[in-house]
């Protein structure tokens, strides 16, 4: 942990503090890379560079640094990296659940969507939590599907809802680690049955790009707000894959698609859930520097989160 003298930033009267989580565990090795696996692990630095913290005055920051990649898909369960993922999924998670009891709002910067995993652990460990999954994809293939590269950041909110081996899905026997019904899926825009898996036959709240256009993206956001209300959650995580944003704006992640989000729609987004006072904490995944070697993309994303958590 670091401490800075700083002015400390607040939402919701909650202490922000600042956790970097470096991990490319989830994802399988691409030609670009370098030796020590891809490069999404590179991200937290770009947020240093264009000191993210500081221009939020952050006063406090974790970084939890995962275990090397190796790169080996574990024969039973075909998930790459598994018992590296494993170790890491519980060291970050104690990480999220010490800062939660604490009464402070974390804002997480990946690292790949596989941290997810020690973020909800952390979440079901501390009480009834929901979770707002904004991603390009619905990160719900199972390992038989996600052979090719098995990799948990495709299978992320499959695992995270009790879907998948128990290795994965049960750590700590907390096994589904959000309820389905308490959780969402925004700004899906990949609709290949084989990676969907039985996704569109859960009880996850789900608003694909057109639908979240056409009915309205506050008007969406509030039906699961409302939704969450109901539920009596004590929280809500707030998980944003940076896939999500069209591939002209973000070409620096592993799977880029045309058509995404916009900024304006993306803020618009998130500060409809923050503002609704649910939210317990924040994380940003997938950005990779390897794909932005003058970081002008990582400028961009950095400038809009820190406008956006200036404002709330």
């Amino acid at each position: 942990m670091n401490d800075s003298s700083a002015p400390t930033k607040h939402i919701h009267n909650k202490e922000v503090v600042y956790v970097s989580a470096p991990s490319n565990l989830g994802l399988k090795r691409m030609s670009y890379a370098d030796k020590d696996g891809p490069g999404t692990r590179k991200a937290p630095a770009v947020f240093e560079q264009f000191l993210f913290r500081e221009r939020l005055n952050i006063a406090k920051s974790y970084s939890i640094i995962p275990p090397a990649y190796s790169g080996e898909v574990e024969s039973k369960t075909g998930i790459r990296n598994l018992l590296e993922l494993i170790e890491y999924s519980k060291q970050y998670a104690g990480v999220i659940n010490e800062i939660v009891v604490k009464n402070q709002f974390p804002i997480v910067i990946g690292g790949d969507c596989s941290i997810l995993i020690g973020s909800m652990l952390a979440l079901k460990q501390s009480g009834n939590y929901g979770l707002v999954h904004i991603d390009g994809h619905t990160d719900y293939a199972i390992a038989k599907v996600s052979s090719s590269t098995g990799g948990a950041a495709g299978m992320d909110l499959a695992i995270v809802t009790g879907v998948g081996d128990d290795a994965v899905t049960n750590l700590n026997q907390l096994k589904p680690y959000v309820a389905e019904t308490n959780t969402a899926q925004f700004a899906n825009r990949c609709y290949d049955e084989t990676f969907n898996g039985s996704f569109y036959h859960t009880d996850i709240f789900s608003a694909d790009l057109p639908v979240l256009r056409e009915e309205g993206i506050v008007e969406t956001a509030n039906q699961f707000i409302e939704k969450l209300k109901q539920n009596k959650v004590d929280g809500v995580w707030l998980h944003v894959d940076a896939d999500v944003l069209d591939s002209d704006l973000m070409p620096a992640v592993d799977s880029p698609q045309e058509d995404g989000l916009s900024y304006d729609e993306l803020i618009t987004l998130l500060r409809t859930f923050i503002k609704s006072g649910l939210v317990t904490g924040f994380q940003l995944t997938i950005y990779d520097p390897d794909l932005d070697p003058d970081r002008t993309i990582g400028k961009r994303l950095i400038d809009e989160l820190v406008d956006l958590f200036q404002q709330v």
